[in-house]
Parts: structure tokens; sequence; C-alpha cells
């Protein structure tokens, strides 16, 4: 049978450690995210740009040599043409090489695997089951736990950048308003002892309604994206029929830029994700309320409860991770696409790998969770 719990028995200054660590790279993380993709959509948005501005001009040169003389502000516009045709590809390549030497995009992936790992222990300490079932050895591997995380995490390139603080106040009032968007609105005490039912409240029922409203999220911008880039390949035919084939540049050109921003994105394979993982914790709700009351007070039962529900929200994460990394690698070199030929291809970068870090229960496995705040 499962222990009555003594009046608050957690290590009040370890916990809040923690859950400081845990703001601090999660909101390190969504800034790092949000530069990120800002400077993606600004490359993909230029290069558009740039092919647009090229066949302008190819259209616009051949009018005015058909005028004589050439108006004042026709000879502006061409000017403008000429020297931006110039520039565009050359800002491209140079956001480009910054964006990938200075952006530090995978920090991100990095920081946000780092935030739900410790978000997960700290969970696992608070409902005192598996290795801190033990009252003599609890708080030393909890403590151990989210040193191994931070060891792992600073022997990335993580440790060359500057992370973003919420707040400078470290105390337990302000810990709580900080990460509060982050847990449970019935998570009104973050750092107390969780029972079976406070658990499945706080914990499983919370991640699960965070799935399915983010998959139905997900698969409205999927559609959307992918009805654009259908659209644009159609105006492309439309173009070529009535004879303004210098245009398909221009639409190709956009729909390759959604295309590669939708790679980047990876929303079909974080949906199916989601929804796996959504349909994996209602098993496990559908298990637990199977039981009888006797044996959900059983400390067997109590274990399972939390071991399986972390370890599905840890799969899920690991692999969304995963397919991340490989879509970054993969990136630079669709934005190439969109430039000349001559643009000088980009290094892949070399991420660390996280998912073998052992940890409360188990190893990340390369396979599926992120952060709460992923558009």
């Amino acid at each position: 049978m499962i222990k009555t719990q003594e009046t608050n028995p957690l290590n009040q200054t370890l916990l809040t450690d923690a859950w400081r660590l845990f703001s601090l790279y999660e909101f390190s993380a969504n800034a790092a995210q949000k530069r990120f993709i800002f400077f993606r959509k600004l490359i993909l948005t230029l290069s558009v740009t740039a092919t647009t501005l090229a066949v302008g001009k190819s259209v616009f040169d051949p009018y005015l040599d058909t005028l004589d003389p050439i108006p004042q502000n026709l000879k502006l516009i061409q000017y403008f043409l000429y020297y931006t045709v110039i520039l565009a590809p050359i800002i491209v390549s140079i956001l480009l090489a910054g964006a990938v030497k200075f952006d530090r995009g995978i920090n991100w992936l990095l920081l946000r695997a780092s935030a739900e790992m410790i978000k997960r222990e700290i969970y696992c300490y608070r409902t005192q089951v598996g290795i801190y079932r033990n009252k003599e050895s609890r708080d030393i591997n909890f403590a151990q736990a989210i040193q191994m995380i931070n060891e792992h995490l600073m022997s990335t390139q993580v440790n060359r950048a500057g992370l973003v603080l919420k707040s400078t106040t470290i105390d337990k009032k302000h810990i709580r308003e900080t990460i509060q968007h982050c847990i449970s609105d019935q998570d009104s005490d973050p750092f107390s002892v969780l029972t079976a039912e406070e658990y499945l409240q706080k914990r499983l029922l919370d991640q699960l309604s965070w799935y399915r409203h983010k998959a139905s999220i997900l698969d409205r911008q999927w559609q959307f994206l992918q009805w654009l880039i259908y659209i644009f390949g159609g105006l492309g035919a439309f173009l070529a029929a009535i004879g303004r084939e210098v245009w398909i540049a221009v639409s190709n050109g956009l729909a390759a830029a959604l295309a590669s921003f939708l790679e980047l994105k990876q929303l079909d394979i974080t949906l199916i994700g989601y929804n796996q993982a959504a349909f994996n914790l209602e098993n496990i709700l559908c298990w637990w309320h199977a039981l009888t009351p006797e044996a959900k007070k059983t400390l067997k039962n109590f274990e399972t409860l939390v071991e399986e529900t972390e370890q599905i929200i840890h799969i899920e994460t690991a692999g969304w991770v995963q397919e991340m990394r490989d879509a970054l690698t993969r990136f630079p070199k669709e934005e190439q696409k969109l430039l000349s030929d001559e643009a000088t291809e980009q290094p892949e970068v070399n991420i660390p790998n996280l998912s073998s870090t052992k940890l409360g229960y188990g190893s990340v496995r390369e396979s599926g969770v992120r952060s709460q705040n992923i558009e």
C-alpha cells in the first residue's frame, strides 16, 4: 500500500533550484527558437524577392528599349532593379552564412530537450516513486539527475551562448509565477508532493489535453501550407498557358519556399507524434480507471502510472528532437536551391546527441518531446 505522505517531505530548496533551471532553459529555448524562425523566414522571403526582382528586370528592360527618350522616373526604377538584383542574392547568402554561424539555431532544440528532462525528473521526484522512493537517497538522486542533464547540455554548443533570465529573483513565489504557463492550471503548488490522483490531473490529463489541442492546430497549419503550395504550382501552369513563362520562376520560387519552410517545421511528423502520444496516454488512463480502488492504492500501480506516463512523454519529445535535428541539417541545402548555382554550400551542423542520457526511468529513445510553446 502507498504510505501516508509526510507533511512537506520534499527538499524545497532543491526543488526550487530545479524549477529555476527548468525556467532558464525553457525561456532560453523560446528566445532561440523565435530568433531562428525569424531568420529563416527572412531568408526565404528575400530569396523569393530576389527571384521576383530578377524576373521583373528581365521584363522591364525590353520595355524601356521601346521608349525614346526614357522618362526620368522609369530610369530610377531601372537603376533600382539593377542594383537590387545584384545585392539581393548577396544579402541572402550573407544572412544564410550568418544564421548558420551565429544564430545557433540548434540551441533551442538542446535547451528544450534539457528543459523537458528536468521537468520529467521534477514530477518523478514529487511523486516519490522509483529512484525517489527512498527518503534517505531521494534528494541526492534528484541532484545527480539534474547534474547529469546540465553536464550533457554544457558539453554542447549551448555553452557558447547567453541564456535568458526571466527574473533575477529565485524565491519560490517568483519561480511559481515564471513557470505557471508551463504547468497545469490545476497545479497551484508546483513544490508539493503528488498523490496518484493529483499526478493524473496535473500531469497526465494536462499533457493529454495539450497534445490534442496542438494536433488540431498543426493539422490546420499543415493543410493551409499544402494548399498554398498546390495553388502556386497550379499558377505556374496557368502562366505557361497564357504565354507568361517568364513569371513561372516566381510561382515556382514561392512554392519552393513554402515547401522548404514546411520541411523545416516538420508539421506532419510532429502531428503523428502528438497523436500517437495522446493515444498512448489515453490507454494508460483507461488502464488506471479499470483498476479497483484497492489496486489504485498500491505502490506498484502508482509507479507504473508515473513511469509509463513519463516514458510516453519522453519518447515523443526525443522523437521530435531527432526529426528537427535531421530537418535542420537539410534546411541550409534547401535554402541554397532558391539562390543561384554559384551560392556557397553551407556545412551541415553536427549536433551532439542528448538521447543517451540515462535519467530516472531509462534513456531517451531516438523517437519523440518538445516544449509547450512551439507554434
